[in-house]
């Protein structure tokens, strides 16, 4: 096994030794070097970046030192509110601070925090009374601002100066009502691709763009008739990266398509699953580069599709999960998929390449929603409003790979 490291693992050598011998001559005489503590720090940073590159070869050639796997754990509820509905749509606002609104008109805060390393606590907010209509989108304009988008064609400005904690709503939270056009119907299936411009489903069939311009501290929105795309009976959408995006279908096909020159313009298509497609999500490698999309769908079928100057290459497919794939969720070098068979499904990074960790996968738990946590953390909600933490077990930080037991 050859092992490629950017680290020169002779010259730390040198370095550690070197200190370790002036530190032996501290103890004898009783004088430390002035540059001692920066040339340790030095050391130290150089030993992290190390430890982080030989990750991913440890969990590829180590396993039978530390196998990954996948645990649910239960969270603690505190504060007087809950939630007991299904989601609609939802933001992270912060590390900790989440917004969410559900099938039944209400708008809540959830705010988790970590108690210990095997514990995490959710508290819930009370609804926001002046918002009764149900929420499309969510979108965050800044530290103190967050639009919130309506299926009945309005749209709220939530402002607040407390987003660092669990807010009061009926105190902390100003709720204003932006104007929209007179004709506008409401606002469908959302998706960002830049800076205050967003796609928005209007009508069955038809994609428009939407843009959110500020004058004189007023938020205007402006709706783009004459920019759209028509694409019939999707299901999906995923910004790729900025004025670029992919769109699934009903029929299994991809449209990938690019925003420039004032219109959509469909770069390609491609007849993608033998199936509906269910959800488009980018794969977020360990660094945090995203080159890669899981398309995933019914009858267990998926695929994840390499993305590269524009090049596409199916990088893995398969046929043979159970039950219909739903929902997905990535972050540095992990991703996790729900199928309505009771099933939680792990996908892992080594290397630049994806696989299925088979060994990891849950059974016979039902969950309607998986959100964003941290590394190797994710949130899970079941069909009762309750959030449960989805905890993977595996090396993902140099600290985790120092305290391996090496020599077993």
């Amino acid at each position: 096994m050859k092992i490629n490291l950017s680290v020169d693992g002779k010259d730390f050598k040198n370095q550690v030794e070197a200190l370790r011998k002036k530190l032996n001559e501290c103890r004898t005489n009783g004088v430390l070097d002035e540059d001692f503590e920066e040339e340790l720090d030095k050391v130290s940073k150089i030993e992290e970046e190390l430890l982080t590159e030989l990750i991913p070869y440890y969990r590829v050639y180590a396993d039978d030192i530390k196998k990954t796997s996948m645990e649910i754990r239960p969270m603690k509820s505190v504060g007087a509110f809950s939630f007991d509905s299904f989601l609609q749509s939802t933001l992270r606002i912060n590390k900790n601070l989440f917004i969410t609104s559900s099938i039944d008109r209400n708008v809540q805060f959830f705010y988790v925090d970590k108690i210990d390393d095997a514990q995490i606590e959710e508290e819930w907010s009370h609804p926001i009374k002046e918002i009764k209509e149900r929420i499309s989108f969510i979108y965050k304009l800044n530290d103190k601002e967050i639009l919130l988008f309506g299926v009945m064609g309005d749209c709220y400005l939530l402002s607040s100066d407390n987003f660092d904690e669990i807010p009061d709503v009926n105190g902390q939270i100003r709720v204003k009502r932006i104007e929209t056009d007179d004709d506008f119907s409401g606002f469908g299936r959302c998706l960002a691709i830049n800076d205050n411009l967003l796609v928005v489903e209007n009508g069955e069939e038809k994609l428009n763009l939407f843009e959110i311009i500020k004058e004189k501290d007023e938020y205007d929105l402006i709706f783009y008739r004459d920019v759209y795309c028509t694409i019939s009976n999707y299901t999906a959408m995923e910004r790729i990266r900025d004025d670029y995006f992919v769109v699934g279908t009903k029929m299994g096909k991809l449209y990938f398509i690019k925003y420039e020159n004032k219109q959509f313009i469909i770069t390609e298509e491609l007849d993608f699953l033998n199936g509906e497609i269910r959800q488009i999500r980018c794969l977020e490698d360990e660094d945090g580069s995203k080159n890669s999309l899981i398309i995933i769908g019914d009858k267990g079928r998926f695929k994840i599709l390499s993305l590269y100057d524009d090049t596409k290459t199916i990088k893995m497919e398969m046929v043979d999960l159970k039950g219909n794939l739903f929902d997905v969720q990535s972050t540095k070098g992990t991703a996790v998929v729900l199928s309505e068979d009771g099933i939680i499904y792990l996908f892992e990074e080594n290397f630049g390449n994806w696989y299925l960790n088979e060994e990891a996968t849950i059974k016979d738990v039902f969950f309607t929603n998986i959100l964003k946590l941290d590394i190797s953390k994710y949130l899970l909600m079941n069909v009762g409003g309750k959030l449960n933490l989805l905890h993977i077990d595996r090396i993902d930080t140099p600290e985790g790979l120092w305290n391996l037991p090496l020599y077993q």
